[in-house]
């Protein structure tokens, strides 16, 4: 192993180092894929969302805004700020097929570029020795991260390994590398657009080390080929911006209101009081916890903190690893080691940002809101680690024979973590597994029926109104039955209202549609649907056996005779027409919300109706 990594003569080859952990950062994520690909994956609401946008690529209907998000109401909805991850998903989508499995590869992909261009930067800063000891902090960040985040194209997932990137490309800027600007620029908007968490302390890390690599070329702007250099990438970086920021811009300039205007409009006046600095400390401190890190699969945590409620966690593991990481900044500084300060410096400011970042969420704290203060967590313990290497060196009597075992000790660390996150891998699952199935049962025999043009209006040309009912998924199913619909070549659309979901090409008015297409959740609607005239049920499908029907009525009557014992009975028809908003709605009773989520999991039966599109009404 030495001989391979550092050659003969112990002398480091950079290339065979970064390609070698890179390689063993990937083995997990290329085990997760080789599971997910013996299951057929029917992506539902946002993965729905992201894969028709992916698919509007270079076609007539480009994405210029993000992901519909938690902003405003049905109908009005605002986005996240830009569509930069749709790009950036196309190429290793069309490559791997096109298909759902298709956007699990191009997230993978996209990961592991984010990796292989944190070793590259790595090695930029501190040579082979710090690319070992990034690999092994992205071993222990990745398996805690799990195959969920790292898999899955989800907008809140995809930019939590390029903001470690972030980070990274900013300390190579404030440490004179004015070729890591560019990286910068494109990274951290990758980040801002994919999810609006980013935006605020991306753009406020960049403008605060341009300005930094401002002030200190003008202090040298005698050198002339200094000032030369500076403007040459500052340049670069501006029209990277420039480029990859036109599709939100003209969105704005044609669309009204512009989806920017509607980000500054909601944030500006929130609908609720943001969380606050109080728990905003809290939440912070609760993902600066490096135990969590080596302990927990992070998405499997939902940190839910309200104005009222304490962060969900101990505080004093966070705590603890500050104050250890302000013993190491002094140290740092003791030492007058530069490229340690500034990195310090970066984190510092990245801290302050997140906690301002943090006290302005308003509603749940979802945990994948502040994923990416588990980066900084990360980031906190490589600083604090290379620190005290850097002191331990200064001491030790044979330097060499301590590199070669820390070395060998970070190598370890790596292949260890990746072994056991592979380990993981091995029992990936499809994202929504039962409504997956679901899907797998009902789109087939409606693509047969609406080939055969058994209804008036029906066929290959036929254009189709697509709706839904579902009192259990927000949605979910219907989304996901929609974009399955067009996967197989049919000619859907969608009510106006959800315009800001499928994009608004993909909506329709109910008189411009020759049929439609039903998908109806629950037995009540079902019923409905049966007893309505010139409709054709083609397909049905109930995911419960037996026992799990007879459960799902339990849970029922549990719930709503604890709302009407506890005086709420204003909320018992939601436990029928909105289990999953009664699920999170604080004013049910905790152990009903327990059920509520139980009877979400099971899930209802669904059927798929085909008509004249008078049924709607």
């Amino acid at each position: 192993m030495r001989r391979l990594i550092f050659g003969e003569g112990s002398r480091p080859r950079p290339a065979v180092v970064i390609i070698g952990m890179l390689v063993v950062l990937t083995v997990p994520l290329a085990v997760a894929l080789a599971v997910l690909h013996g299951t057929h994956w029917y992506p539902v609401l946002d993965f729905a969302w992201t894969e028709m946008r992916v698919r509007d690529v270079f076609s007539t209907h480009p994405p210029l805004i993000g992901l519909t998000g938690r902003i405003g109401q049905l109908g009005s909805q605002g986005s996240h700020p830009g569509p930069l991850s749709f790009y950036a998903l196309w190429p290793f989508y069309e490559l791997f097929g096109a298909a759902s499995f298709a956007l699990e590869a191009a997230a993978v992909c996209l990961n592991v570029l984010a990796m292989g261009a944190a070793l590259w930067i790595a090695h930029r800063r501190g040579g082979v020795w710090l690319v070992l000891a990034v690999a092994a902090v992205l071993a222990v960040l990745t398996r805690a991260l799990g195959t969920t985040i790292l898999t899955e194209p989800w907008n809140p997932y995809m930019p939590v390994l390029w903001f470690f990137v972030f980070i990274l490309a900013v300390w190579s800027v404030a440490c004179d590398d004015l070729p890591m600007l560019p990286v910068a620029a494109l990274v951290g908007s990758f980040c801002a657009q994919t999810h609006v968490p980013y935006l605020g302390t991306t753009v406020a890390l960049g403008v605060g080390v341009l300005a930094y690599a401002s002030i200190r070329t003008y202090r040298r702007r005698r050198n002339r080929a200094a000032v030369r250099r500076f403007a040459g990438w500052v340049t670069i970086s501006a029209a990277i911006a420039v480029l990859v920021w036109i599709p939100p811009v003209v969105d704005q300039l044609t669309s009204s209101p512009g989806n920017l205007s509607v980000l500054y409009d909601y944030f500006r006046n929130p609908p609720e009081s943001p969380v606050g600095l109080r728990d905003g400390i809290d939440v912070l401190l609760v993902h600066l916890n490096p135990l969590t890190l080596v302990t927990q699969d992070l998405a499997g945590r939902q940190l839910l903190t309200g104005q009222s409620e304490a962060a969900s966690g101990s505080t004093l593991p966070g705590i603890g690893l500050l104050v250890v990481w302000a013993g190491s900044v002094f140290a740092a500084w003791r030492l007058r080691h530069r490229a340690l300060l500034r990195l310090d410096a970066v984190l510092g400011a990245s801290l302050v940002l997140a906690l301002i970042s943090i006290s302005r969420i308003f509603g749940l704290v979802w945990f994948y809101l502040v994923l990416w203060a588990w980066v900084l967590a990360a980031l906190l313990v490589l600083a604090v680690g290379w620190t005290a290497a850097v002191l331990v060196m200064q001491r030790v009597r044979s330097p060499r024979r301590w590199e070669a075992a820390g070395a060998t000790a970070l190598v370890a660390a790596t292949v260890l973590f990746a072994t056991l996150f592979t380990i993981d891998a091995s029992s990936a699952e499809v994202q929504a597994p039962r409504l997956s199935r679901t899907l797998g049962a009902i789109v087939p025999p409606t693509t047969r029926a609406l080939a055969r043009g058994s209804t008036e209006g029906t066929g290959p040309n036929g254009r189709y109104l697509v709706t839904w009912f579902d009192p259990v998924n927000i949605h979910a199913p219907g989304f996901g039955f929609m974009n399955e619909l067009e996967r197989a070549g049919y000619d859907v659309k969608a009510l106006k209202p959800f315009g800001p979901a499928v994009t608004k090409h993909r909506t329709i008015r109910p008189e411009q549609a020759t049929a439609l297409v039903h998908l109806s959740v629950g037995g009540d609607d079902i019923r409905a649907w049966r007893a309505k005239p010139g409709v054709v049920e083609v397909a049905y499908h109930d995911p419960r056996d037996r026992a799990e029907r007879a459960r799902y009525a339990r849970l029922r009557s549990e719930v709503i005779a604890e709302l009407n014992a506890t005086g709420r009975t204003d909320l018992v028809p939601s436990v029928d027409g909105n289990v999953f908003g009664a699920s999170v709605n604080p004013r049910v009773p905790e152990r009903a919300r327990d059920r509520l989520g139980q009877m979400a999991d099971l899930g209802l039966p669904a059927a798929v109706f085909v008509g004249p599109v008078s049924a709607e009404g």
